[in-house]
């Protein structure tokens, strides 16, 4: 399997659909226990899990579930490709019910999954896609019969990982490290690949040092899901920091055993 990505033409076209096929005001349907389903599995092994979610308006709505494989990068891009695409996709390990339901307001009901690992295949790390729950927005029977009737809809992907037992070898590396501005404000831009196996869920934080080698600041960024062959961008608010000459180092910290690390000098302006 190759996880094909789509060309800049193709992407702009799925973003442009995205902004007229979404709107805020039609967001009644929720996920209400959390968008990410983490299980530890071994081969063989059948997990279930469930999807909970509500219609949250005032109005009956539609909801479909659909299957997708799921990648990112630290640019920003955002691929919803085709189920069992990527190498690491479980999508054909996962059957789920119902694919299509009807909620009326404020009902909530679950979305029944099911993940049977291969038992002969050779296996290891993680493996992850999403089902996608969208929610619809009735067309409207009032538009002329040879107007444009255009459904709003509002999709959650749900990620659905299954990390096969302590196999797989865990690494991170540094794409790129340098100073930006996030709304006007100061900050350390680190990007991140998962260049192992397994799922990694790293802390990324930037220890200070002054000229005379003092500790002056640690500033940790909020932790992010990487997936294999994924990449993913931190922010680390340097706002408050005086101008000046520093020594930092960059932590990714993973867990006891995995801290992964990079030195950097730093020159602070008033730019």
């Amino acid at each position: 399997m190759s996880s094909p990505i789509p060309s800049k033409t193709t992407y702009f076209y799925i973003f442009l659909l995205s902004i007229l096929f979404t709107t805020p005001a039609f967001s009644s349907i929720v996920v209400v226990n959390g968008l990410t389903h983490i299980h530890e599995v071994s081969k063989g092994q059948i997990v279930r899990g469930q999807i909970e979610i509500q219609n949250a308006g005032f109005e009956n709505r539609a909801v479909r579930v659909y299957k997708k494989d799921y990648l990112f990068s630290h640019e920003g891009e955002v691929y919803y490709n085709e189920p069992g695409s990527n190498l690491r996709s479980n999508a054909n390990w996962i059957d789920f019910s119902p694919s299509y339901l009807e909620l009326e307001p404020q009902q909530k009901t679950v979305i029944n999954y099911e993940v049977t690992i291969p038992e002969g295949e050779e296996l290891t790390g993680s493996y992850w896609s999403v089902l996608m729950v969208e929610g619809i927005l009735p067309i409207s029977p009032e538009l002329p019969q040879n107007g444009l009737n255009i459904s709003t809809v509002m999709r959650y992907a749900v990620q659905i990982a299954t990390n096969l037992e302590d196999s797989g070898k865990n690494n991170l590396e540094f794409v790129e490290a340098k100073l930006d501005r996030v709304d006007g404000n100061r900050v350390g831009s680190i990007a991140l690949v998962n260049s192992g196996e397994r799922l990694l869920v790293p802390e990324v934080s930037i220890e200070l040092f002054n000229s005379e080698g003092k500790s002056v600041s640690v500033v940790k960024a909020p932790k992010k899901k990487i997936y294999p062959g994924t990449s993913t961008r931190f922010y680390l608010d340097l706002a408050d920091l005086p101008k000046g000459q520093y020594q930092a180092i960059v932590l990714a910290d993973c867990s006891e055993e995995d801290v992964f690390g990079l030195n950097l000098s730093l020159a602070l302006g008033d730019d």
